[in-house]
């Protein structure tokens, strides 16, 4: 679970997630957005893993088969994105722009973005409403720094230059640029 924070825009974000990301992390934040309504607006129970462990669970009747069982709720990104209204908005955009980019690159519609285009692009009823909180650092030690996007830039120089391509746009200025 993360938020690749590259850029404050989610648009331009999206866009500079490198293609390995632009498939992985709609999942992802489709993951994230799911468990901020599982949480908030779902009946809490206790159910088993399947070797038996109890795992609290949220169901939410209206959406139970559509949206993502909710998990890793107690991570950084995913207590941030339920944290705030504008935290979930903010998430969203940069879902739906990560779809759009994901069509673009490949030339099809991601299967998250059909199942849940038009379950996700409303905020959880309980959902505090409140600005945009800064973004946890959900990465190394060794990666963080006094801004986020920068210490997400950073991240993805440090940790992700081995795989890290993009189709149809170019790299990043920030990314060819020496580690901070």
């Amino acid at each position: 679970m993360n938020v690749f924070y590259l850029d404050r825009n989610p648009k331009k974000c999206a866009e500079m997630h490198c293609d390995k990301h632009t498939c992985k992390m709609i999942i992802e934040y489709a993951q994230l957005l799911s468990t901020a309504h599982r949480v908030l607006d779902g009946d809490p129970y206790l159910d088993k893993t399947k070797n038996g462990r109890s795992i609290k669970r949220w169901r939410l009747d209206k959406y139970e088969d559509v949206l993502y069982i909710a998990h890793s709720p107690n991570h950084p990104s995913a207590i941030w994105v339920r944290q705030t209204s504008n935290n979930y908005s903010w998430l969203y955009q940069l879902w739906f722009a990560l779809c759009k980019e994901y069509e673009y690159r490949y030339g099809r519609e991601h299967l998250t973005f059909t199942k849940l285009k038009y379950v996700i692009g409303f905020p959880p009823k309980n959902i505090a409403k409140g600005n945009m909180t800064e973004m946890p650092q959900a990465m190394p030690d060794h990666c963080k720094m006094d801004n986020p996007i920068n210490a997400y830039r950073n991240y993805y120089k440090i940790e992700k230059k081995n795989f890290a391509k993009w189709t149809k746009r170019q790299i990043p200025n920030w990314f060819l640029t020496s580690v901070a």
